[in-house]
């Protein structure tokens, strides 16, 4: 069971409620206490800070390089630096810069006028989405915070020169220092991209410095063409000169992960020596490719060590209040939040509670005792960590400790509910379930835990024996046909006998998902995106799922039970060929499987598909050849055109079965 961390961040989702009071008291009496010290120094420390207020945006300066193009665009909710492909016409041009920056320069040469050497240390965060809808690589180009020279986006700047840098090199003048995220390979000279999914730090020019992270693996947290909301954090230190990178994709809130992703040596003193006008930039770019960058938040704090100075001495009267203030501040706080987090327990338990009241729920002690103090990790994803357990009686179990317990309650609870009512011998069985209250006293603080335990599937996932950890074990012609049997009968099972009224939408069926027993019988898990829904109706949601599995309707927010059809259709062409579901390199780039497979089919040489490693009988020839058949029927673009699982398995069942056709 893969899953995959996700972050977003405070200064554009707001607390509520006693959370909300909690942390405008903290503001209030830090600013209280900040302003005294200010007051009674000899001068005050040479610190700036700039915040992005979607609500008064009169602090910065919207470019484009396009007058009137209508980018970028404010939002409620964020800034548009380029517009969103999925809801504009193809009339709108695509070779633009969209760039914000802070509308008067920042004091990075605060003191002296500019005439000291040593560039101050800083640190700034933003929120941002990348919202792609084409295949991978075929997005463009990315995002990038900057410090520049440039008050303005330069001219010909569009694509893979992010609004930094002019095309020619002999038309560049300027310095900067970016942080990007890069969806677009560029093999020109002066690129060095490891793929199109990436993040580099870039100073002078757009080649990375090394190292560079790269994250093209569709199971990496900062994939770029899954649409997740990311939070990156930089932080520049003078004293020791480096630059410093975290990132993570998680919903809220968001934590500055303990490792960073990138960390290299830089003196940016050496780079913006001879310049006192430099700018803070977010900017998006768009080439012959396009995508959606919004921009969620934004700050940046300056920090000059060298202009702190010793305070006066203070009085004793003003040292006995700043001391007496901050204490009873804090004892008020800590009754508050004592308060605030027995409602969220209380609300969070009962909630799982009423979820979950067919399975039985476990004490925290209980899993200590069962996971040996969680020391056998199994899986980790985003979301969850897995471990490995055993009950007293030697009852092998899979425990999945849950990430963000409070902000996913509903996620949680919803996946329980449905749990809980399945009952099948293709689908993973949920065991049980607990959790563990938040706990905040004195120096002792704890985030609420919940974990959902399930049966142990002993060999691992499809994808393992497919490309992972146990690709060299065998998994022969008649395994892999078993296998696609198996989980066409738990999707039959879900779309047509789950509910008496409805169907289950399992939402994400792809190689990961499919966990199997000790006999290799195929079980269908991961049920943290499905939906009930009545028969034959669309389900409204965000776009979910996973890039080279989700039908094209995903992409658009809407699901019916043909979607899980179409996800099936891929897999079922990845058990035969062996191949990834999507950019794999034995095909042509950009290709998805359902297409590579239409043109064999087109050339009738579709048995050139199935697997060279497979030795295929006469027999099992034409059931293979029927089993592509129907996945390019499960493939078919409209919803609508594709069979249901219950005519899937009657085929599977039934290879003479007639398979509705595929149009050309």
């Amino acid at each position: 069971m893969k899953v995959v961390h996700a972050p977003i961040c405070y200064a554009n989702y707001p607390r509520t409620g006693f959370s909300g009071l909690l942390f405008v008291v903290s503001m209030s009496v830090a600013a209280t206490v900040v302003g005294a010290l200010q007051q009674s120094a000899d001068q005050p420390d040479c610190i700036t800070e700039f915040k992005l207020d979607l609500s008064d945006d009169s602090n910065i300066e919207y470019q484009s390089l396009i007058p009137n193009s209508g980018i970028p665009y404010k939002t409620p909710k964020g800034i548009f630096l380029n517009y969103d492909p999925s809801i504009t016409t193809s009339s709108v041009p695509r070779y633009n810069v969209g760039r914000i920056r802070n509308k008067f320069p920042l004091a990075f040469k605060c003191s002296d006028g500019g005439s000291r050497s040593l560039f101050p240390s800083f640190t700034t965060s933003f929120t941002f989405q990348i919202k792609t809808f084409t295949k991978y690589n075929d997005s463009g180009d990315g995002i990038a915070f900057a410090l520049t020279t440039d008050a303005a986006a330069p001219e010909n700047s569009t694509g893979r020169f992010l609004g930094l840098m002019q095309q020619k090199v002999e038309d560049r003048h300027q310095q900067f220092m970016a942080l990007e995220f890069d969806t677009f390979q560029n093999f020109e000279p002066g690129f060095d991209d490891p793929s199109a999914s990436h993040v580099g730090i870039d100073v002078g020019n757009l080649t990375s410095l090394k190292p560079v992270k790269d994250t093209s693996d569709p199971s990496d947290p900062l994939y770029l063409y899954q649409n997740y909301t990311i939070t990156t954090w930089l932080f520049y230190n003078s004293s020791d000169p480096a630059i410093y990178v975290w990132a993570t994709n998680d919903t809220d809130p968001a934590e500055k992960p303990l490792t960073p992703i990138l960390g290299v040596p830089q003196n940016l003193s050496q780079v913006f020596q001879n310049d006192t006008s430099i700018y803070a930039v977010i900017t998006a770019a768009s080439g012959n490719n396009s995508q959606a960058v919004i921009l969620y938040s934004w700050n940046l704090t300056i920090i000059d060590h060298e202009d702190l100075k010793e305070p006066k001495r203070r009085p004793w009267k003003l040292l006995y209040l700043l001391i007496a203030v901050p204490f009873i501040a804090l004892l008020a706080l800590a009754a508050v939040r004592a308060i605030c987090i027995w409602r969220v327990n209380h609300r969070s338990g009962t909630f799982l509670r009423d979820a979950a009241r067919p399975v039985r729920r476990f004490t925290y002690s209980e899993l200590l005792h069962a996971t040996s103090w969680f020391t056998e990790e199994i899986g980790r994803g985003g979301c969850s960590v897995v471990y490995r357990g055993n009950l007293q009686d030697g009852t092998p179990l899979a425990i999945k400790k849950m990430k963000n317990a409070h902000a996913d309650v509903t996620v949680i609870a919803r996946e329980l509910q449905i749990l809980s009512g399945l009952q099948h011998r293709n689908l993973l069985s949920l065991r049980g379930w607990c959790f563990r209250p938040e706990q905040n006293f004195c120096c002792r603080s704890r985030r609420a835990e919940i974990f959902l335990i399930f049966e142990y599937m002993p060999n691992g996932t499809l994808h393992d024996h497919l490309r992972g950890a146990k690709e060299d074990s065998a998994l022969d012609s008649a395994r892999r046909l078993s296998i696609i049997h198996d989980v066409a009968i738990a999707l039959e099972f879900l779309h047509s006998y789950a509910t008496p009224t409805g169907f289950v939408a399992h939402r994400d069926v792809k190689a990961q998902n499919v966990l199997l027993t000790e006999n290799m019988e195929a079980k269908l898990g991961d049920f943290g995106l499905a939906r009930l829904s009545a028969h034959h109706e669309f389900l409204t949601e965000n776009p979910a799922g996973t890039v080279g599995y989700a039908a094209p309707e995903a992409f658009r927010g809407q699901i019916t039970e043909k979607s899980d059809v179409y996800s099936f259709g891929v897999l079922m062409i990845e058990i035969a060929s062996g191949m990834r579901p999507s950019g794999d390199v034995r095909i042509a780039p950009h290709t998805v499987l359902a297409d590579w497979l239409h043109s064999m089919t087109m050339r009738n040489n579709i048995m050139e598909a199935i697997d060279t490693s497979l030795n295929i009988t006469a027999t099992e020839s034409e059931r293979w050849r029927s089993v592509l058949r129907l996945a390019l029927a499960c493939c078919q673009p409209e919803h609508a055109n594709r069979p249901s699982m219950r005519k899937v398995v009657n085929v599977l069942e039934n290879p003479d079965a007639e398979i509705l056709e595929v149009s050309d």
